[in-house]
């Protein structure tokens, strides 16, 4: 039996509910932001290296309601954006567009979209490059070329991999890369590997491939891992834990990704081919160091709304961007087929 002085009560503790939701409701009014777009600004990113010819991606600006994508019309147009090229505050070049469509965001390493016609970046220089266009402010960024840090030595065993997923063999190869940070300076570093083929033709070596070459590496002084979807493209880390000291580097590289000599697959019905398996160590600059770190944050945060947003380093006057440098110590290994 229900006792009505409860009913009662129930019903009481339900008016004062429903009264006092409609005032909360009441109380919710939706706020519309207004964003205001400040125009478009030139973007400059680009890592200039000792190894390679002068080149910088840039690119504008987008406002965050712009349905235009992410300005690859544009830059198909950009001919007219004036770039020049300064060293030690000497003017040495005027960079020119080269149509290059293929440039990756998520990619550490791309050949930019403005090249220089000669110039290949040196150690201890400061290079400028001041962008100008119209409808544009004009945006520079400075850097300095850090001094060379060398590859010593590099030693390469085969080895026998560990458990997991293989699609042809369980062989891999062991690098080991050993270089000496120098004393009493802040030094910070990144290393990549990547590989390139050849085909014999008519007695010389035509290129025929070249790609990224994905590995592994515990060593407890990487401080950041650059991945892909396919792996570990590059680690990043700085000298705070071997300042002045030899180090060595300890990489694995799963047999496949190389393919012959360490899988029995056949490549290529071409006769004679030649593969180059090239080991760089980059010596960046801290401001470089640091973008890295922010860039991982943001990949670790993309497309998740509710996380603490990550404000990206730029260097870049007048715009956004990253301009650094590097300097490159190379060293390899070749496999030659009969």
């Amino acid at each position: 039996m229900i006792n009505s002085t409860t009913v009662s009560m129930g019903k009481e503790n339900f008016f004062v509910l429903l009264i006092s939701s409609i005032f909360l409701l009441s109380g919710c009014q939706q706020e519309k932001i207004n964003i205001p777009d400040t125009g478009r600004k030139i973007v400059i990113n680009g890592l200039i290296t000792t190894d390679t010819l002068l080149n910088v991606f840039i690119s504008r600006s987008d406002y965050l309601l712009d349905l235009s994508g992410n300005g690859y019309e544009y830059l198909r147009d950009l001919d007219s954006l004036e770039v020049c090229l300064y060293q030690n505050n000497d003017k040495i070049d005027s960079l020119y567009h080269y149509k290059y469509y293929d440039y990756d965001y998520w990619k550490m390493f791309n050949y930019g979209n403005y090249r220089s016609h000669n110039v290949h970046p040196l150690a201890s220089r400061e290079y400028k490059i001041v962008a100008k266009g119209s409808g544009f402010p004009t945006a520079s960024a400075v850097t300095t070329i850090p001094d060379l840090v060398r590859i010593e030595r590099v030693d390469t065993s085969r080895i026998i991999l560990a458990p997991g997923e293989y699609y042809d063999s369980n062989i891999g190869l062991q690098i080991k890369i050993e270089f000496s940070d120098p004393l009493n300076e802040t030094n910070c570093y990144l290393f990549r590997m990547y590989m390139n083929i050849y085909w014999e033709y008519y007695g010389s070596y035509i290129p025929y491939y070249s790609d990224v070459i994905f590995f592994t590496c515990q060593d407890p002084i990487i401080e950041e891992k650059l991945t892909s979807v396919n792996g570990l493209e590059a680690i990043a880390f700085s000298d705070k834990v071997i300042n002045g000291q030899r180090h060595s580097l300890n990489i694995i590289v799963k047999g496949e990704s190389i393919g012959k000599p360490y899988t029995d697959y056949p490549e290529s019905s071409y006769s004679n081919p030649r593969k180059t398996l090239y080991f760089k160590l980059y010596s960046i600059t801290e401001e470089y160091f640091s973008y890295i770190q922010t860039l991982h944050l943001y990949s670790k945060n993309y497309s998740n709304p509710l996380l603490e947003p990550v404000l990206m380093n730029s260097n870049v006057t007048g715009g956004y961007g990253m301009f650094s440098g590097a300097s490159v110590s190379s060293d390899s290994i070749v496999f030659k087929f009969e």
